[in-house]
Order: structure tokens, then sequence, then C-alpha cells
């Protein structure tokens, strides 16, 4: 590929990468960059990713673990994962001969150490604005051109006009953007449903039924509103593609690696046990659970699904959970 990329993609996981496909099939130029080299060789090499292996790379999508031809890029994306992507942009940023006026990052999680959300937490680290871009969609599936929609929220400091640009860009006939002021709660949602998706992969382990996995969903749906609400999100993204759209499809699909861990340790598997038999995944559910109880518990909130997940998480058997959330106190929807 020629100098002179339209989208710098800094991240080589299989979510950023399905990103990259997209856009550089759609006729952008992309430099993708990651940083294990012998990963980047084999990517430039086989023009496939390991975990989307039956997807060949556009010839418009250049990949290297050099970051200088995603920093020459007008866009960048931050497509790392949730917890050492502000580490990783500290080591990554002195190098960069300058910055876009704008970085989004496509991450979902709230930062263990800080209990902060990537936008919060970058904004200081590149000194530009961050947008964030989530929704309900499994990697493999945008990849492979699978018709998607996504939610692209902008902070304010960006203008409608350039806004409008944004989505434009990043849109195609295979992925369907919505744009968003809404920020913080774009990025609370997208952290929030891979906590209530363990949930439901629990629910789904002890056999439970379809029922008992449309309450769950539903209440874990509250829980969420309730916490956006309070740090300042908006409702309607709750009830949007990066709410309500993106927990229905991480909690009942196959692909959605927080509900396979839940359902393992449902069937009796160790929480490590479930962690190993996912080669080494990232469960990011498992990092936003103390993260949103610890940002509830400075609220005055309860969150009894995050809390039971908790205590899974921490070795209680995944019955006792079913039976303390069953056999709450009564009350109004």
């Amino acid at each position: 590929m020629s100098s002179g990329a339209d989208i710098g993609v800094f991240g080589s996981g299989a979510w950023g990468t399905a990103l990259a496909i997209t856009w550089a099939r759609a006729g952008a130029k992309v430099a993708l960059w990651g940083s294990f080299p012998e990963e980047m060789a084999q990517m430039a090499a086989t023009r496939r990713h390991l975990r989307l292996k039956d997807v060949e790379f556009p010839d418009r999508l250049e990949t290297s673990n050099d970051p200088a031809a995603a920093f020459a890029a007008p866009l960048w994306i931050s497509a790392m994962p949730t917890q050492v992507t502000p580490d990783a942009w500290r080591s990554l940023r002195p190098k960069a001969p300058g910055a876009p006026e704008l970085v989004i990052h496509v991450s979902k999680g709230i930062l263990q150490s800080t209990h902060q959300t990537l936008s919060q937490a970058l904004t200081g680290v590149l000194d530009v604005p961050v947008g964030a871009l989530s929704g309900p969609t499994f990697a493999d599936e945008v990849s492979r051109g699978v018709p998607s929609a996504i939610v692209l929220a902008l902070p304010d400091t960006v203008s409608d006009a350039r806004a409008k640009a944004l989505q434009a860009q990043l849109a195609s006939e295979k992925l369907r953007i919505y744009l968003s002021r809404d920020v913080v709660g774009t990025e609370l949602c997208g952290a929030l449903k891979n906590v209530l998706a363990i949930a439901a992969g629990l629910v789904d382990g002890l056999k439970l039924g379809y029922n008992a996995r449309a309450a769950l969903i539903t209440r874990g749906l509250a829980e969420m509103a309730r916490l956006v609400e309070v740090l300042g999100g908006q409702p309607s993204t709750v009830m949007g593609l990066a709410g309500m759209g993106d927990l229905l499809l991480t909690a009942t699909g196959p692909q959605s690696r927080n509900r396979t861990f839940g359902e393992m340790v449902g069937k009796g598997n160790s929480v490590e046990a479930a962690r190993d038999a996912l080669g080494g995944q990232i469960i990011e559910g498992m990092f936003t659970t103390d993260a949103a109880l610890a940002l509830a518990k400075e609220h005055g909130l309860d969150l009894p699904i995050a809390a039971e997940v908790q205590r899974l998480l921490n070795g209680e058997r995944p019955e006792e959970a079913v039976r303390r959330l069953m056999t709450r106190s009564l009350k109004s929807e």
C-alpha cells in the first residue's frame, strides 16, 4: 500500500482488525499497528488474522509493528484492551510526530485502577478530544461484511459538521453508524453489558431457562440505566444500540466471551478453568465488575446482579447467587 493512510488503527486484536478490514474494503487506506512483531509479521505474510482466518485482508490495508504509518493518518482509532490502553498510549504518544484533532476508541470497559472510562483517561494522555465507537457487533461478522449498526459518540467540542463528516467516513453499506453526543453513557453501556453477559451465561450454564434469562437481561438493563444516569449519561443511550442492543447481543450470542465464561462457570467449572478454556482471551467483564461496583458505592447505588457476579468471581457457588437474587425483598418495578 502506498504511503498516506486515511485511518490509523492502533491495536491488532480481532475487533480492531475487523474494523480495519471493513474500512479498507470500503475504499479507505488503513494502517493497522500491533505491538507484537511476530504476530504482525504473520499477518503481513498470510494477509489474515488468526481469529478472522477466513477473511483475507483488502489491498488497502497495511499491517506493521512500526506505528509510523498509523501515526501519519489524520484519524487515529484506538483498539487496544481497555486495561492496558492508557499505559500503551503513554508509551506510544512521544513517538508520534504530531497528533490528530480527535482520537476514537473502540474498547469496552472501565479502568480498574482509576474507575474512569477511556475517554476520561485518554483525554489527558493524548491532549485531544476522545470519542467512542460502540454497539452490538461481533468482530467476525463485521469482518465478513454482515450488516451491522453501531454508535459513534463524539464530545461536544467536535463540531456538528466534523461529526457528520466522520460518520460518513466510517460508515459503509455494511456498517451503519449513528451519531451520539453521549460519550460517557456509550462507554458505560459497553462496559456494563459485559458484566451482565457473565450473569446471563451463568443462567444458561445452570439451565434455568429462557424466562430467567429474559428477567436477568431486563433487570440488568435497569442496573445499567441507574449507573449511567448518575454518572451523567442519557437514558436514550441505554435504550439504544450501545445499551440494550449490545446487551442483547452479548448476553445471548454464542460468540460472546463474557457469556461463554459465565456459562462455563454455571456448568461447574472454576473461574480459572473457564478462563483457561477460553485460551487466555480477555474477559473484560471480570475487570469491569469491581470498578462498576466501586462507582455504584460512591454514588449510593445498588447493583445486585453485578454484586452477585463479583461474588461468583471470588469463588462462591453459582446456585447461591441465583438464590440471593430470587429472594431479595419484593418491590415495585
